[in-house]
């Protein structure tokens, strides 16, 4: 059984946990600049303030996200019970019949499973994030412990974050792009499958190959690894762009 085009479930899921992300990265951005008189030499994982400010917000924006695709998930499976789950076959054979090619891409039962793959992994990404960010705080605290007091040092210290600091990424692009993956596989879209083979190999490449860069902006410091500007942009601007697409190409995402 197909239902109504017009609904958007999944394109606009995706939408709003992108806008989720963006606003929540704003915060946080404000957090940090707020935060930076408390430890002005000293990175972000060291300052207790960005920790609980990550903590609320990342929790917040967990619920947020929980509620969007549940929601979404609810709405479509109440559309769905009007037809005995017996009898939707025969209603998208009529439905095709009678709508033709204005019929919609995907059954309501499929929209539900991607809804149910990307609620699964937008809402499990951002629980490893904080999960890993929380162990990598650790980590650097650790290193900040062994007293980081000469230049020499301080370059070591530079050079071990950098090089280590993007290992709490991996797993979490993966799940995203294995996501995209699936869709492709999904829809039988080859331009998804491509993008997200080109994303896991840019990521790698950058992982292997790029360097921490560091910037001032507004006279604070800020630290730029390739490995999480490319995460924070496919969890941001990449779910807006799939969304769009999935909405322009097939009827009723």
């Amino acid at each position: 059984m197909y239902v109504n085009k017009k609904e958007h479930y999944l394109s606009r899921s995706l939408y709003l946990s992108a806008a989720i992300h963006i606003f929540s990265n704003l915060i946080m951005a404000v957090i940090r600049k707020v935060s930076q008189g408390a430890n002005p030499n000293g990175p972000d994982m060291a300052n207790q303030m960005v920790l609980l400010g990550q903590i609320i917000v990342s929790t917040i924006q967990v619920i947020m996200i929980a509620i969007v695709f549940v929601g979404a998930y609810e709405h479509l499976r109440k559309a769905l019970s009007v037809v005995e789950e017996s009898d939707r076959l025969r209603m998208a054979v009529l439905q095709q019949e009678i709508m033709g090619s204005k019929v919609p891409t995907l059954t309501g039962d499929d929209i539900c499973k991607l809804m149910e793959l990307w609620g699964v992994i937008l809402i499990a990404v951002r629980m490893v994030y904080d999960i890993c960010s929380m162990v990598y705080r650790r980590f650097v605290m650790d290193l900040l412990d062994l007293g980081v007091t000469s230049e020499s040092s301080n370059e070591s210290f530079v050079t071990i974050y950098n090089n280590t600091h993007g290992f709490k990424y991996i797993g979490l692009l993966v799940a995203i792009l294995i996501g995209v993956m699936m869709t492709g596989i999904f829809l039988n879209d080859r331009l998804l499958k491509v993008i997200s083979m080109i994303l896991m190999t840019f990521f790698i490449f950058s992982f292997v190959i790029l360097g921490m860069r560091t910037v001032t902006i507004g006279g604070y410091s800020v630290g730029i690894v390739w490995t999480s500007v490319i995460f924070h942009l496919v969890e941001t601007v990449g779910l807006f762009v799939l969304g769009f697409y999935l909405r322009k190409k097939y009827i009723g995402l």
